[in-house]
């Protein structure tokens, strides 16, 4: 899959900047990356305050990496191969652990799995004893947001 390009429409409003641009991964965070395509008109956004970050030295605990991942949508081929015993204990488990609404949409595609959370489902599916290869419907590339704070 082609690397997609990061604009900065693709920056979560609540992510926060980093405006070290001294710091050895500035090239590779996107934290600093967001605040350098930052539009002029662009009044304020929150950002990590650099007397906290100089306390770290080398290693930022804040550092967001702009290597794209492997996201996942749906999972409804997997779903046709369960035996029902194996689905009702799948389906409870998933629930238990999120909601039903968020069941329902990452089932359907509707909203993407992060890696960890294909991890997740996929150690579900094997505590119910699944031995199949476990393939999600549909996979893209795109940056990893997740440390918004």
């Amino acid at each position: 899959m082609k690397e997609k390009e990061l604009a900065f429409s693709d920056v979560p409003n609540n992510f926060l900047w980093c405006i070290n641009r001294q710091c050895s991964k500035a090239e590779t965070c996107l934290r600093q990356l967001a605040e350098r395509l930052s539009p002029e008109e662009l009044i304020s956004r929150s950002a990590i305050n650099p007397k906290h970050l100089a306390k770290f030295k080398n290693e930022c605990p804040y550092f967001c990496s702009n290597k794209q991942v492997r996201y996942a949508r749906g999972f409804l081929g997997i779903l046709e191969n369960l035996t029902a015993k194996q689905t009702h204990f799948f389906i409870n488990r998933v629930i238990s652990n999120s909601s039903r609404r968020t069941y329902y949409r990452v089932r359907n595609g509707e909203r993407a799995l992060s890696p960890a959370e294909q991890q997740n489902i996929i150690n579900i599916l094997k505590e119910c004893g699944v031995t199949f290869s476990i393939e999600f419907d549909s996979y893209f590339e795109d940056y990893y947001w997740s440390n918004t704070l």
